[in-house]
C-alpha cells in the first residue's frame, strides 16, 4: 500500500524564512495526486521533503506506513521526474532508461528486455540509440518517464515536468502520463502520483484529487468539480478558473419580500437556496463571487 502521510510538517530555512506551515496532508494508495500553487507557494519543497533531497525542520512523513524521515532518498523507493529532465548527456537513451537496473546490477538480457518494454509502451523504441541533444524536448521527457517507471517505484514524483513543452506536446505528454498511471493501475502495480504544477489546466484535468497551496499553507484538499464549485475561500475561488472569478462587495439585506444583495446602488435578489445560506449575514457585508460563464 503506497499511501504517503505528511503530518505536521514544517520547513524553516537558516535565515528564519519559513516555507511550510504545520502542512498535514494524506494522499491515498494509487491516487493521482496534483498539488497546485502559485510560483513560491513552496510545491515543489514538499516534493523534495518526500523524495529525502530537502531536509525536514519538524514533522513526520510515512510512506506506505513507515517513518521515512532519516531514510535516504534511495531506501525510499520513490522515483522523481524533474522540469529539466536530468538525463545523462553522454549516455544514449538505451543507456539513460537502463541506467538504474545497472546500478542494481540486473542480469543484462534482463535489463535489455525491461527496457525495450518501457521504450516501446512510452513510443521512443525508435530512438534507443541516440543521445538527449538529438532528440527534441517532448521525447527527452518521454525518456525520463522511462527512467523512472523502470524501477517500478512504489511511489512517482513529478516537478512541473511539462513546463519546458509547447501546448500542443503538453496535451499529449498529459495523456500519456494519465494512461500509464491507469496501465499500472491494471497491472496491480504502484501507482501512486504526486504531481506538482502552477498549471490550474494541468490540475483540473489530471488530478483525482488536488492540493490547493499557497505560502506554504494548504487552502483546500479535494475533487477537481469540488474545487471549482465549491471553493473554501477567496484565494481558491480566483486561483482556479480561466478567466477567474468576479468579486463584487456588498450587504445582505431582507425586505418584506425579498432577500437581497446591494452593492454600489444596485441590488440583486437572491434565490431561496442562498437565503437560507446567508440568514446569519443580514446587514453584513459580504463578498459575492460569481464565474464568467454565470451571467
Amino acid at each position: 500500500m503506497a499511501n504517503i502521510i505528511l503530518k505536521d510538517i514544517e520547513k524553516i530555512y537558516p535565515n528564519g524564512f519559513k516555507a511550510i506551515h504545520k502542512l498535514n496532508l494524506n494522499i491515498n494508495d494509487g491516487e493521482f495526486m496534483v498539488i497546485v500553487g502559485p510560483s513560491g507557494s513552496s510545491k515543489s519543497t514538499i516534493l523534495r521533503m518526500i523524495a529525502g533531497l530537502e531536509e525536514i525542520t519538524d514533522g513526520k512523513i510515512f510512506i506506505e506506513g513507515k517513518l521515512v524521515n532519516n531514510l535516504l532518498p534511495k531506501d525510499r523507493n520513490i522515483a522523481i521526474v524533474f522540469q529539466n529532465y536530468a538525463l545523462y548527456p553522454h549516455m544514449t537513451v538505451y543507456e539513460n532508461i537502463a541506467f538504474a537496473l545497472k546500478i542494481l546490477k540486473v542480469p543484462k538480457n534482463e535489463i535489455d528486455k525491461k527496457v525495450k518494454e518501457v521504450a516501446k509502451k512510452l513510443e521512443i523504441i525508435e530512438l534507443l540509440d541516440r543521445k538527449p541533444n538529438e532528440i527534441s524536448g517532448g521525447q527527452r521527457q518521454r525518456v525520463a518517464l522511462g527512467r523512472a517507471i523502470i524501477r517500478k517505484p512504489h511511489v512517482f514524483l513529478f516537478d512541473e515536468p511539462l513546463s519546458n513543452l509547447d501546448t500542443k506536446l503538453k496535451v499529449s505528454m498529459r495523456v500519456k502520463i494519465l494512461e500509464l498511471h491507469k496501465e499500472l493501475k491494471n497491472e496491480n502495480q504502484s501507482s501512486t502520483m504526486i504531481y506538482v504544477t502552477h498549471d490550474q489546466v494541468e490540475a483540473m484535468t489530471m488530478g483525482d484529487r488536488i492540493c490547493v497551496l499557497n505560502n506554504g499553507k494548504i487552502m483546500q484538499v479535494d475533487t477537481p468539480l469540488n474545487i471549482y464549485h465549491k471553493p473554501n475561500n477567496k484565494f481558491v475561488a480566483e486561483f482556479i478558473g480561466t478567466p477567474s472569478m468576479n468579486f463584487i462587495t456588498g450587504t445582505i439585506k431582507k425586505n418584506e419580500k425579498d432577500f437581497i444583495f446591494e452593492f454600489e446602488n444596485n441590488i440583486l435578489i437572491l434565490n431561496e437556496k442562498l437565503e437560507k445560506k446567508l440568514q446569519n449575514y443580514i446587514n453584513k457585508k459580504i463578498i459575492l463571487g460569481i464565474r464568467p460563464e454565470n451571467i
